[in-house]
């Protein structure tokens, strides 16, 4: 399965996927991002993947100008809610329009394509981009489930769609 928008193409993952997503979730830079920092081996990532391979969870390899540059999840869909999250093959795409296209595309299969009210997520402290990117985003912080450490967010669909307007209009001219 594919969905495509923003120029962006969200490849389901499967089993071919799985060393390239291990790789990038081993790398210092990835890792250094997580809240489950631990080495994870062939055999965890196979384990893994047997339990996402479902109706509850839907992760994707982003695509942008025919190259693999992150990944994006929502799981344990439950309630017309799941969880979601991403993170970035590799530094270089930080601080480009590759972030906002995975996010809007991702955010837009969400709510258009499995028609969920809201996602939550949790985002370290310390990752500053991606707490200024869940704000830009529309999220807002559910402050009875943050820790010192985590912050856990909220986005609902209206507030997504409302604080990304102009964004989207204008990725959908590019």
């Amino acid at each position: 399965m594919v969905f495509s928008k923003y120029n962006v193409k969200l490849h389901r993952v499967n089993e071919n996927h799985l060393e390239l997503l291990r790789s990038w979730r081993n790398s210092d830079y990835v890792n250094s991002r997580m809240i489950f920092n631990d080495y994870i081996t062939a055999e965890m990532q196979e384990k893994w993947f047997k339990t996402i391979d479902n109706d509850k969870n839907y992760y994707f390899v982003a695509e942008y100008n025919n190259q693999n540059v992150g990944v994006m999840h929502v799981k344990n869909i439950e309630d017309n809610a799941g969880e979601g999250g991403i993170y970035l093959a590799s530094e270089e795409f930080e601080n480009s329009d590759i972030v906002p296209r995975m996010i809007m595309a991702f955010n837009d299969y969400i709510f258009e394509e499995l028609k969920l009210n809201y996602i939550y997520s949790q985002v370290r402290r310390d990752n500053k981009k991606a707490i200024s990117s869940s704000i830009a985003q529309g999220c807002v912080e559910n402050e009875g489930k943050s820790s010192d450490s985590i912050i856990s967010f909220i986005l609902k669909s209206e507030n997504y769609y409302n604080k990304t307007k102009k964004i989207r209009k204008i990725l959908n001219n590019y």
